[in-house]
């Protein structure tokens, strides 16, 4: 493929159906997808390599008699899709029988209008190699005490397709632009808290000022963390920025509302539909709809329509996150969350994450903070199923009477994530979109610190 051609894919999906129908499969799904990848690496304030990639391939499922089979190949070659399609019968009449071994319905889907942009394929290396070379620069324009570890600008062009033997035929193009950028800053002996900044898009449109940004704020959080220091132990509020709130609220509630950890009963969520499990003031959505959310996509990885789900609505379980089969066991409608790519069958993931904003600015939120630790990243051990965590706060900062007092370092932070999110006192109006979700900055008390 010289250039990403959608039907190719669909014509290749095509094929596998009716070559496994014909061999005796009861139903078929066939997933294909293809994408075109250049990627600038930064490594030791340099540009380090450049990296073009692009990968094609087919996914196939097939039910035989409610017992199913999966196959992959990175091919779209007649004879690459027959052997995979002989590998996933050959599973399938092997495995265990199951009732909810079903395949998506037709519905209707929308299709978004605001994931592709054609200039993101014609970009050249030369462009993608300066957008690489302007965020470095601007990092260490910042200050020279600024030291760029690694970094990544990376430009794609992503298509998927897929066709069933339920009736469903659908195919996508999507551009994505990512990038990351993260260090230190050095002075002599002196050496602040490492830092990691980034963010996506789908558009070219406002892409040199996102950049920016990017590297502005992490040469920023680096700079500004030089003279840390420690403090006492002690009891307080922890505030999260967005950055924080992803490993330490937004993986577990990810991993809790999943339905496949609720069947099997690893979810702190399990038989809790309906009822409370957050502070009033929390309300999250999952919305692959959100086009300026890096996830946002028509339909999921089985052909059903994407759309927004209410989660937690003013801490009230809502719904689980579901894909057919889990839809199937546990008596509910598919989510449209089902996930993955060619090489595994579909799976179960969130797409972009929304914590709705609150009442009080940012500043006014610090203003009530008597005694705790701004945290603007946790590196630690978060544990989904029981909600215990416990790590190093990074880029943290101590608050004392409404005031922003000093950046520490070597504090520890514990807690437990579900009683925290219970304990949720203040939701910033402000809210900032870090690659695929969008969060405000939030207060919780009663968190354990360690000097």
């Amino acid at each position: 493929m010289s250039r990403a051609d959608p039907n190719m894919l669909l014509d290749a999906c095509e094929r596998a159906v009716k070559r496994a129908l014909n061999l005796g499969a009861h139903d078929v799904e066939a997933y294909a997808s293809y994408s075109k990848q250049t990627s600038v690496f930064l490594e030791s304030n340099d540009i380090k390599h450049v990296k073009v990639n692009e990968p094609n391939g087919i996914g196939i499922r097939v039910i035989y008699d409610k017992k199913v089979g999966f196959a992959s190949i990175n091919s779209l070659k007649d004879e690459s899709i027959e052997y995979a399609i002989d590998n996933a019968l050959t599973i399938a009449r092997a495995s265990k029988r199951d009732k909810h071994n079903i395949l998506a319905e037709p519905v209707n889907v929308n299709m978004l209008s605001k994931i592709y942009d054609k200039s993101v394929e014609s970009l050249s290396i030369d462009d993608v190699v300066n957008y690489a070379r302007g965020m470095l620069n601007t990092a260490k324009g910042y200050d020279p005490r600024v030291s760029v570890d690694s970094g990544i600008f990376e430009a794609s062009v992503f298509i998927h397709a897929i066709h069933t033997s339920t009736g469903i035929s659908l195919h996508e193009r999507i551009s994505i632009l990512s990038y990351s950028i993260m260090g230190m800053a050095r002075d002599g002996s002196m050496v602040s808290n490492f830092d990691v900044q980034s963010n996506a898009s789908h558009t070219l449109n406002g892409i040199d000022t996102n950049i920016n940004d990017v590297a502005l704020k992490f040469a920023k959080n680096v700079v500004n963390t030089l003279n840390s220091r420690g403090c006492e132990s002690f009891k307080g509020e922890m505030v999260l920025t967005p950055n924080a709130t992803i490993d330490i609220i937004k993986e577990p509630i990810v991993f809790s509302v999943n339905a496949y950890n609720v069947l099997r009963r690893a979810s702190r969520f399990t038989d809790m539909l309906g009822k409370e499990v957050a502070s009033s003031n929390l309300s999250i959505t999952d919305d692959a709809t959100f086009t300026d959310g890096i996830n946002a996509s028509s339909f999921d990885r089985e052909g059903f329509a994407c759309k927004s789900n209410l989660i937690i609505d003013k801490g009230i379980l809502k719904t689980y996150l579901h894909n057919t089969y889990t839809a199937s066991k546990l008596n509910a409608k598919s989510t449209g969350n089902a996930s993955g790519g060619i090489n595994t069958p579909p799976l179960i993931d969130s797409t972009n994450f929304i914590i709705e904003a609150g009442d009080s600015s940012y500043d006014e939120m610090i203003r009530e903070v008597r005694h705790g630790i701004i945290i603007n990243r946790f590196s630690g051990n978060v544990n989904y199923v029981d909600g215990n965590f416990s790590g190093v706060v990074k880029g943290g900062y101590l608050v004392e009477h409404g005031e922003i007092k000093h950046p520490v370092r070597e504090v520890m932070v514990a807690g437990n994530v579900f009683d925290a999110i219970k304990s949720i006192s203040m939701i910033s109006k402000e809210r900032l979109l870090v690659v695929d979700s969008l969060l405000p900055y939030i207060v919780i008390g009663n968190i354990s610190f360690t000097g």
